[in-house]
């Protein structure tokens, strides 16, 4: 499983790392470890169940730290569970992932035309939305659409209030096609 997960986690891209393992986990029936739905069977009262759950347990733990950059280790050396790993990594990580969100979010809209290629400009236009995407946070395509449209420039403005005033409006690939 440990190369099913092609990025490792760092500061920066703990969003994006978060929904490749995620599914992963749920796929192996080991996500009830991190989000707590699988409880930790008290050793005195089941032996034999808190055996098992803490084998699983620290499976998913070396899981989880096989994904992870340096830094990133650092962090969750003195937890003992792969819930109170998870929930550190939260902690931890989603207020940057919060912070980069909202750059690629304000790049996004600000990105202009400018003085690049129309194909320069809509593969880094792309680009910017398939990183939201990957994040879990998919771009809507009229969305995509007004806001390519209004990075063009006003070179291209009669084509935009063309294409944004046909019923229904075309989609993303096809206004990237028409330009």
């Amino acid at each position: 499983m440990v190369h099913m997960v092609t990025i490792k986690l760092s500061s920066t891209n703990f969003l994006l790392w978060r929904n490749q393992v995620i599914p992963l986990l749920q796929c192996q029936k080991l996500y009830g470890y991190i989000d707590g739905s699988t409880p930790m069977p008290s050793a005195v009262t089941d032996p034999a169940a808190y055996s098992i759950w803490k084998q699983f347990d620290q499976l998913v733990m070396s899981l989880l730290l096989s994904f992870f950059m340096e830094e990133a280790i650092s962090i969750i050396i003195s937890f003992t569970t792969s819930r109170d790993v998870w929930n550190s990594l939260e902690t931890t990580f989603s207020q940057k992932s919060k912070i980069r969100e909202l750059q690629i979010k304000d790049e996004l809209h600000l990105i202009k035309h400018g003085s690049r290629s129309i194909s320069k400009y809509s593969r880094i236009f792309k680009a910017y939305c398939d990183q939201l995407s990957a994040m879990g946070l998919p771009v809507e395509d009229t969305d995509k659409v007004h806001w390519y449209l209004r990075g063009l420039g006003h070179e291209f403005s009669t084509f935009s209030i063309t294409q944004l005033s046909l019923t229904p409006i075309p989609s993303f690939k096809d206004i990237v096609s028409k330009v």
